[in-house]
């Protein structure tokens, strides 16, 4: 199953990563960003392009490389945690509605942390 999880995690991020270097304008649309300068632009084709690729390579060699499952199971936790008290944050603040597509990588991202939790639990190697 922990395996499974780190495959769905790289390949997810390496099709957001294909997605927003290949169309950085339909992606900042779709998450609610607007494009105000070219180093606006570079920042988010590193971040948002670079980073999930980054983090895409991560999560397949620890599909790969069983030494490196543990770790890649407390990085699920710190990031998914991470990003869903933040965007929780935001629901507060805003409301859920004002989320946009957000709402969509919320749910993803809840989701994840959700699996990587219950993994924690089960006590997956």
């Amino acid at each position: 199953m922990m395996v499974a999880y780190f495959a769905v995690n790289a390949v997810l991020y390496l099709l957001f990563s294909l997605w927003c270097a290949l169309s950085p304008q339909q992606t900042a649309t779709f998450l609610g960003l607007t494009r105000n300068n070219p180093a606006g632009e570079s920042e988010y084709l590193a971040l948002y392009g670079g980073l999930q690729a980054g983090m895409a390579v991560f999560f397949a060699l620890a599909v790969l490389i069983p030494e490196h499952r543990r770790a890649a199971l407390l990085f699920s936790l710190l990031i998914y945690g991470g990003l869903v008290v933040f965007r929780s944050f935001a629901i507060l603040k805003f409301g859920f509605a004002e989320l946009g597509n957000a709402r969509y990588a919320f749910g993803l991202e809840a989701g994840m942390l959700g699996v990587a939790v219950w993994l924690v639990v089960r006590g997956a190697r």
